[in-house]
């Protein structure tokens, strides 16, 4: 529902809106596409892009954090799945979130 509502919202030229719909979208595909990875990866990382570039650093932060679960829990890629979780760490901390921190 919220997914629906945050697209018309967009299409209604709310740009403030774009990475939230971007990471819906790969949330979607995420739990859809389980075996066609690559679909899911670039939307994970087109959300990701978009929220850093947005200057949303915590929904960057959290798009990467979603990533690196998917990476480890479905696809099996730890090593990719540990550089996801890095980055969200970071990103965490430099938001200044550190109970995100200590409890990835």
């Amino acid at each position: 529902r919220i997914h629906k509502e945050l697209t018309i919202s967009l299409k209604n030229k709310n740009p403030n809106i774009l990475h939230y719909v971007s990471l819906l979208n790969a949330e979607k595909a995420a739990l859809k596409q389980k075996k066609n990875n690559e679909d899911v990866r670039k939307l994970y990382n087109d959300a990701i892009i978009m929220s850093a570039r947005g200057g949303y650093v915590h929904d960057a932060a959290l798009a990467q954090e979603r990533f690196a679960d998917y990476l480890l829990n479905v696809v099996g890629d730890f090593h990719e799945a540990k550089y996801h979780i890095e980055g969200a760490i970071q990103r965490y901390t430099n938001w200044g979130a550190m109970g995100i921190v200590e409890h990835l």
